[in-house]
C-alpha cells in the first residue's frame, strides 16, 4: 500500500512539474510575465494598431526596451501605452512604428532615436508615429487592379490566339529564318575573304597599309613637335597668330575709317560729298561739256585758228614749205661756215 503511495507521489510530482514546464514556456512564448516591469510609462497615438496586443515588444535597433502595457481606444484612434525600462531615455523628436516580425505576423512597437538632445519625460507621448499599412484595405484596393489586369491579359489572349496573329507569326517566323539564312551566307563570305568587308577582315594588307600610315602619322606629329616645316612653325610659333591679330586690328580700323568716310560723304563733307550731294557742280561740269561740244562742233566747221589748222590743206602745204626752206638754208650756212671762218680770222692776223 505504502508503495503504490509512494508511486502515486512520485507520478503526482512529475505531472506537476510538467504542467509548471509547460506554463512557463507558455509564458516564455507568449511573452508574458506575472510580475510589473520596472521603468517609466511612455505613450504613442497610431490610426490602427490592427494585430498588436498587450504585452508585446518595444524595440529599438533591435533590441528589446520595453513592453506594451496597454492598448486604448482615444477619439477615434489608438492609445498604445509602452513601459520602457530604467536607463533608456527616448528623444523628444524620436518615432516610434508598428512593424510585423516573424512567420506568423506578430507585431511590435519600434522606436527610433532622433537628434534631439532632450528626452521625454515619464507619461509624455511620443509625438511621431507611423501606422503600418493594412492589409486587408491593401487588398481590397488591389482586387480592381487584379480584375483589370485579368481582363487585359483575356484580351491579349484573344489577340493572340486570332487567325490574323497566327499568320503574322508564322511569316515572321518564315522571315526570321531566311534573315539567319542570309547573315549564315554573308558570314562564310566573310570567312573566306570575299567582299570589301571580308577582304578588311581577311586580308592583312591593309592592316600593315595601316600601320604604315600610323608611322607616317607619327613621324608627322614628331616633325610638327620639333617644330619643322611650315605646319609645324604655324603650330608652335605666335608670329602668325600676331600677325593676323595684328592683320584683324588694321582691317577693323580700315572698316572704321570707311564707315566715317560714308557718313561724312552722307553728310555732304568734303570733296566726295559734294560731288554726291551738291548739285553745283554737276550743273557746272553740265555747261563746261557744252561748251566743249560747242568747240568740237567750230572745230569741225573748220571755224577759227585751230579749226583751220584740222581742215585746211593749204596752211599745211606752206608750213611744209618753209620748213623745206628752213632745212636748205641751214644747209647753206653750213656751207658757208668754214670761209667765214678763215676769212675773219686772217683779216685779225693782217690787223
Amino acid at each position: 500500500m505504502r508503495k503504490n503511495s509512494g508511486t502515486e507521489i512520485k507520478v503526482g510530482l512529475f505531472v506537476l512539474i510538467t504542467l509548471l514546464a509547460l506554463g512557463y514556456l507558455s509564458l516564455q512564448l507568449g511573452e508574458e510575465t506575472f510580475f510589473k516591469q520596472k521603468g517609466y510609462s511612455l505613450k504613442a497615438v497610431f490610426d490602427n494598431v490592427s494585430g498588436l496586443v498587450s504585452g508585446a515588444r518595444v524595440e529599438m535597433a533591435g533590441v528589446e526596451i520595453g513592453r506594451v502595457s496597454n492598448i486604448s481606444l482615444v477619439d477615434g484612434k489608438a492609445l498604445v501605452e509602452m513601459r520602457i525600462r530604467e536607463g533608456i531615455k527616448i528623444t523628444k523628436d524620436a518615432q516610434a512604428a508598428i512593424r510585423t516580425k516573424g512567420v506568423l505576423g506578430d507585431r511590435y512597437v519600434e522606436i527610433k532615436q532622433g537628434k534631439a538632445k532632450a528626452y521625454l519625460s515619464p507619461g509624455e507621448i511620443i509625438a511621431k508615429t507611423v501606422t503600418p499599412v493594412d492589409i486587408d484595405q491593401l487588398l481590397a484596393e488591389i482586387g480592381p487592379a487584379f480584375s483589370d489586369i485579368r481582363e487585359i491579359t483575356s484580351g491579349i489572349k484573344e489577340v493572340l490566339l486570332s487567325e490574323e496573329v497566327r499568320a503574322n507569326f508564322k511569316q515572321m517566323s518564315i522571315d526570321v529564318r531566311e534573315a539567319a539564312k542570309s547573315f549564315r551566307k554573308i558570314n562564310e563570305m566573310l570567312a573566306n575573304g570575299e567582299g570589301t568587308l571580308g577582304k578588311l577582315i581577311a586580308d592583312d594588307k591593309l592592316y600593315y597599309k595601316l600601320e604604315s600610315i600610323a608611322d607616317n602619322l607619327n613621324q608627322v606629329a614628331e616633325k610638327i613637335n620639333h617644330g619643322n616645316g611650315t605646319l609645324a612653325k604655324l603650330v608652335n610659333q605666335d608670329d602668325l597668330y600676331v600677325q593676323l591679330e595684328q592683320t584683324i586690328a588694321d582691317l577693323n580700323q580700315t572698316t572704321q575709317t570707311l564707315k566715317n568716310l560714308v557718313q561724312k560723304a552722307e553728310a555732304g563733307q568734303g570733296t566726295l560729298g559734294k560731288l554726291l550731294t551738291d548739285d553745283e557742280l554737276y550743273n557746272q561740269l553740265n555747261e563746261a561739256v557744252k561748251s566743249l561740244n560747242l568747240v568740237a562742233q567750230k572745230l569741225s566747221s573748220g571755224k577759227g585758228t585751230l579749226g583751220k589748222l584740222l581742215t585746211d590743206d593749204s596752211l599745211y602745204l606752206d608750213l611744209k614749205k618753209t620748213i623745206r626752206n628752213v632745212n636748205q638754208a641751214a644747209v647753206g650756212l653750213q656751207e658757208q661756215m668754214p670761209i667765214t671762218i678763215l676769212g675773219t680770222v686772217g683779216g685779225m692776223v693782217l690787223q
